[in-house]
């Protein structure tokens, strides 16, 4: 595999993107996921070795294989992937904002053996042993459930299918953990937008999107059931805000959830969570109750001049992985 060419013609995209974004109004969420990476060719080939780094291990079963990449995101990735030689892609994305960037990159880069799906990937159906491998970068943090993800890649692969799970929230790392917690609570108090750690807030926080909600759905109740319902009501979708809105006007309180520090909120509106942090640890024992075989890498420094000691890091592991940004896991399906 020409590694060198395929990092041509994936710059040569990014370049042809940065061009056409204007053409993104409809798409600005997905946009966002890649925005940042096109402001210079040097980031654009930062982009190009960062995301290359999740097929390491793995990538000798890319090329003519049935990929899914579960939270597609800009659709950047899935790119990656047909460029690599894959087969066919599946990019699948739960937001619709992200399904549209995707479907912008793939007529762009006009590469026909990506399909965009929008849908939850818990929920996401394919035929029993049709795929051969599933990557989730930088998303299973944000999955509704992370469990039927599982289950569906379980079902999907076929014996020997591999998935890459690779995430920035290692919840293993008291560091990140400390940063985490702040993010979630601004993401959920905060009033006003701002950037904090990479993640940019609107102007409105969770805590307000859902007394949005109840004032919409319920316009007669006074401005302190509203407080009241939406402080009860945390970590809900607009459905169940709406549902548990409806129980605590009756004095029915079975529904009541609040939040404290420490606590992972959900984004009511796109039904999201707000990354939610894992011991990599745990994952691998989960996935082998769903028939994986796993092993985790820590994830070292970003920088290229530091890919040795990245490599150490990796090798290092587990020893190394309560103190790196973020982690790596590959599972091989049993059989």
């Amino acid at each position: 595999m020409d590694i060198k060419a395929v990092e041509t013609k994936f710059i040569n995209i990014l370049k042809n993107l940065k061009k056409n974004e204007d053409r993104f109004e409809r798409c600005l969420g997905g946009y966002s996921y890649i925005q940042r990476h096109l402001q210079s060719e040097q980031t654009m080939f930062k982009y190009f070795y960062d995301l290359l780094n999740n097929t390491k291990y793995i990538r000798n079963s890319i090329e003519g294989n049935t990929l899914i990449d579960a939270g597609c995101g800009s659709g950047a990735f899935s790119l990656l992937l047909s460029l690599l030689g894959s087969k066919k892609v599946y990019a699948v994305d739960f937001l619709p904002e992200c399904t549209e960037m995707a479907k912008e990159m793939v007529r762009i880069a006009e590469q026909d053996n990506i399909e965009v799906i929008q849908s939850d990937v818990g929920n996401l159906s394919m035929p029993e042993g049709s795929i051969d491998g599933i990557f989730s970068i930088e998303a299973i943090s944000h999955y509704r459930d992370y469990k039927t993800f599982f289950i569906m890649a379980s079902k999907s692969l076929k014996h020997g299918g591999f998935i890459v799970i690779s995430d920035g929230n290692n919840g293993t790392s008291p560091s990140i953990r400390k940063k985490t917690y702040k993010i979630w609570d601004i993401f959920e108090n905060h009033r006003g937008a701002i950037t904090i750690e990479g993640h940019t807030k609107g102007d409105e926080c969770y805590f307000d999107a859902r007394k949005q909600i109840i004032r919409s759905e319920f316009p007669t109740l006074s401005e302190t059931e509203v407080e009241t319902f939406a402080k009860y009501s945390f970590g809900y979708s607009q459905k169940k805000v709406i549902e548990a809105a409806n129980k605590f006007k009756r004095g029915d309180f079975s529904m009541k959830s609040e939040y404290s520090y420490g606590k992972c909120p959900l984004d009511p509106v796109t039904d999201c969570y707000m990354e939610k942090l894992f011991n990599p640890g745990d994952l691998k024992k989960e996935l082998s109750v769903y028939g994986f075989k796993s092993r985790v890498y820590s994830v070292g420094p970003a920088k290229k001049s530091l890919r040795l000691l990245n490599h150490l890091w990796e090798l290092l592991t587990p020893l190394t992985i309560y103190l790196p940004r973020a982690f790596k896991i590959i599972a091989i399906k049993n059989g």
